[in-house]
């Protein structure tokens, strides 16, 4: 997460960590998840970098990314992103390209999880709904 990002990043993985996922991140972002509380479960190398474990694109190839959120900040973390996004595509793995959207993808996981899902057809919706209560004037 790009710097600017960190702190709406920490409130998503604040909720990603209670649904169970495992957070992975780069030194920068886990630094400052671990200061808050948050576990950080592998401490990624950024792209490029010969030294200090896998990259995001190790993990992503070995099958043990299920969603990437990427916000990227100037030229090194942009092209970084831009690995990342296209490696994470090939394999069918969901990005989230904004923190904002890694927050909503993560309230709205935590929702399902308090309520049943299943699937209704429009006339399902609509049952019982008259063409008058339908009607719109304008």
């Amino acid at each position: 997460l790009a710097d600017r990002d960190k702190e709406t990043g920490e409130a998503a993985a604040r909720v990603f960590r209670e649904l169970g996922f495992g957070i992975v991140a780069t030194s920068g972002t886990a630094a400052h998840l671990e200061a808050h509380g948050i576990e950080v479960a592998t401490v990624l190398a950024k792209v490029g970098e010969e030294e200090g474990g896998p990259t995001a694109l190790d993990l992503i190839e070995a099958g043990e990314i299920d969603l990437v959120v990427n916000s990227p900040r100037g030229r090194g973390p942009r092209a970084d992103g831009a690995y990342i996004r296209r490696a994470a595509a090939a394999a069918n793995i969901p990005v989230v390209t904004t923190v904002s959207a890694g927050l909503a993808a993560a309230k709205g996981m935590a929702d399902w999880s308090h309520h049943e899902l299943r699937v209704r057809t429009l006339q399902e919706y609509h049952r019982g709904v008259t063409a008058d209560q339908l009607r719109l004037e304008l």
